[in-house]
C-alpha cells in the first residue's frame, strides 16, 4: 500500500487529485467509484491500456471539456507497481475493496497483450 500510495501521487494525483475527488478539467473522482471499488479486471485493464470516451462514475456522466478525452495506459509500469497503485485505490479513502496481487495483473496483461487501443466504457461494462 505505501508503494501506491507513492506512486499514485506520482503518477494519478496530478489528475484525479490527492484526495481521490478527481481534477476538473482532467479526471474523475476514484472516491466510491464502482470502477475502482468493482470487479478488478475491469480496474486492471483501464491501468494496463487506458480509458477513453465518455464514462459514467458515481452517476455522473464524464466526457470533454469536463474531463481529457483519454486516460493513458500505465501498461508500462511492472506488474506490482499496477497492483501496488491499484490496491492503494481500493484502500484509501475509506475503501474496503480487496488488495490486486500482482500475479493477477500479469494474468490480464498476459490475456490482453495484443491491445493496442484504450478501453471504452462499452466495452469495459461487457466484462465480467
Amino acid at each position: 500500500i505505501a508503494e501506491g500510495r507513492n506512486l499514485f501521487q506520482l503518477i494519478c494525483a496530478g489528475c484525479h487529485a490527492l484526495t481521490g475527488q478527481g481534477l476538473k478539467p482532467m479526471a474523475p473522482p476514484l472516491v466510491n467509484s464502482e470502477w475502482v471499488l468493482g470487479t478488478d479486471s475491469r480496474l486492471i485493464r483501464i491501468a494496463l491500456h487506458g480509458v477513453s470516451g465518455p464514462i459514467k462514475v458515481n452517476d455522473t456522466v464524464y466526457a470533454p471539456p469536463n474531463v481529457l478525452p483519454e486516460m493513458p495506459a500505465l501498461g508500462a509500469l511492472e506488474d506490482r507497481q499496477i497492483a501496488a497503485v491499484l490496491s492503494y485505490i481500493r484502500r484509501e479513502w475509506g475503501h474496503q475493496a480487496s488488495t490486486i496481487p500482482p500475479d493477477r495483473v500479469k494474468a490480464i496483461r498476459d490475456e490482453t497483450r495484443g491491445r493496442q487501443t484504450s478501453w471504452n466504457e462499452a466495452q469495459l461494462l461487457e466484462l465480467k
